[in-house]
């Protein structure tokens, strides 16, 4: 009941794009939505997730009310999600889906390896979040590689991780479109292989 009421206030038609789908990949933001968009393409021969019927959505915070209706129709849903330097976090959030309470139609993607370091931004002086996306796939391709397809400068691999927060969908773009070969965290590949073999 109160995942019907939370859909008939928000905006949008997500739960369509759900319905009319093959299969759906639920990510965070327009930013991941992106990146994952980018990977499907090179593990597929350029095809866009939406040809082979498979649509890429962000869902922000609300994944589990998008798998309660993955679960009531059946659909084949993975979820691609930061694990955020938590992972007792994530597996309680996710334990209806995961371990013995795991569904054939629907499963859960995140990096198993929680990484640190000593950036601190803001005035506040908060720690960096080195387990979101972005610090997930500069730490595959390097600060180089990133440099180039950026047109930036950035010294260090730190100095990287604030342009890219800052810049976060900008970023996200300049991936998607370049010629450069990028690598991706194999739990995003995960997600993908998954869907493409889950029917």
């Amino acid at each position: 009941t109160d995942t019907k009421n939370f859909f008939q206030k928000i905006a949008g038609y997500d739960t369509l794009r759900l319905i009319l789908c093959k299969k759906a990949i639920l990510v965070e933001g327009d930013s991941d939505e992106l990146i994952v968009q980018k990977a499907y393409m090179l593990e597929n021969n350029g095809r866009l997730p939406i040809e082979d019927e498979i649509d890429v959505i962000s869902v922000g915070t609300s994944f589990l009310r998008f798998l309660q209706v993955a679960e009531h129709l059946n659909k084949s849903v993975a979820v691609v999600t930061d694990n955020d330097g938590d992972l007792e976090a994530i597996n309680d959030k996710y334990k209806a889906y995961l371990g013995k309470n795991h569904k054939s139609n629907i499963q859960i993607f995140f990096d198993t390896i929680v990484d640190t370091g000593n950036l601190v931004i803001g005035k506040n002086k908060t720690t960096f979040n080195y387990n979101t996306l972005e610090p997930k796939i500069l730490k595959e391709n390097g600060l180089d590689k990133f440099n180039k397809i950026f047109g930036t400068k950035c010294p260090t691999v730190d100095e990287m991780h604030k342009y890219m927060r800052i810049y976060k969908t900008e970023c996200a773009l300049k991936i998607f479109d370049t010629k450069e070969k990028v690598k991706f965290p194999e739990y995003i590949l995960q997600a993908i292989r998954w869907v493409n073999e889950n029917k």
